[in-house]
């Protein structure tokens, strides 16, 4: 007998759990390009009958979860998600999301690895984690710098609106280096990457990487920096691939789906 109700808990607990992740399912169903869908759409998406997939929009609905157009009859993501993401974008800061990340790729190159934020026209690095070498490149927490020279103000200068951009140009000495700036940051966004070999200072040389927020904005970047003579060719492009995978965790734990 004990045998038979514990059987039917359980069953009765694996349903409960299909039911919710069904409703999550449905509304991870709706994206950037599809920000609303029929029920028919949604039902395809997850590959649901209409009616079970009925209930359950019926049920997030009740909970302000989807909202349900009168005319269209097409539903889309309702306030209640609207407080829920509200509540986490207030609670996820960025340097504890990048920490761990950071400390594996410094693991890996054995260089400095440092988080830089875009503050009005400078980048800040507001996060560091020590290389592993006896000769090590170092920025100070807090020390400003500028986006137009070094790998992680260009990453973040790369990404920022024409109209920004222009502003960082006007202080530039000569048009000459404002064009090979313009044709590197192209460069630098098909690439998602940069690197600068004694560019900011002589000596040191740098590999960084976009991170981008839940909206696919950047206003933040991992970078890996140390003496130019460790930094050869094949250093370089090794470290590309591992601070684009770090910068993409990172931004993935901030909510970015491509």
């Amino acid at each position: 007998m004990a045998e038979a109700a514990n059987e039917k808990e359980n069953k009765k607990m694996d349903s409960g759990i299909r039911t919710v992740q069904r409703a999550i399912n449905i509304l991870y169903c709706f994206t950037m390009d599809e920000q609303e869908l029929s029920l028919t759409e949604i039902a395809k998406k997850i590959d649901l009958a209409k009616s079970t997939t009925t209930r359950l929009l019926s049920t997030l609905e009740q909970n302000n979860l989807v909202v349900k157009d009168p005319v269209t009859l097409k539903y889309r993501l309702g306030q209640g998600i609207y407080y829920l993401g509200h509540i986490a974008g207030k609670t996820i800061k960025i340097r504890e999301i990048a920490r761990p990340v950071m400390e594996e790729l410094r693991d890996m190159t054995r260089e400095t690895v440092n988080l830089y934020m875009l503050e009005n026209e400078s980048r800040v690095c507001v996060e560091q984690c020590e290389g592993l070498q006896s000769i090590r490149h170092m920025v100070r927490i807090g020390e400003k710098l500028p986006l137009t020279a070094g790998a992680g103000g260009k990453v973040l200068l790369a990404y920022q609106s024409p109209a920004f951009q222009e502003k960082i140009f006007k202080r530039m000495p000569s048009e000459e280096k404002v064009s090979s700036l313009r044709d590197e940051l192209e460069k630098i966004k098909s690439e998602r990457c940069a690197s600068s070999i004694d560019e900011r200072e002589v000596g040191s040389a740098a590999v960084a990487a976009p991170i981008f927020n839940i909206g696919g904005d950047v206003t933040a970047c991992l970078s890996v920096s140390g003496p130019t003579n460790r930094f050869t060719h094949e250093v370089v492009e090794k470290f590309k691939r591992l601070v684009k995978d770090g910068a993409m965790a990172v931004s993935e734990r901030l909510g970015y789906r491509e």
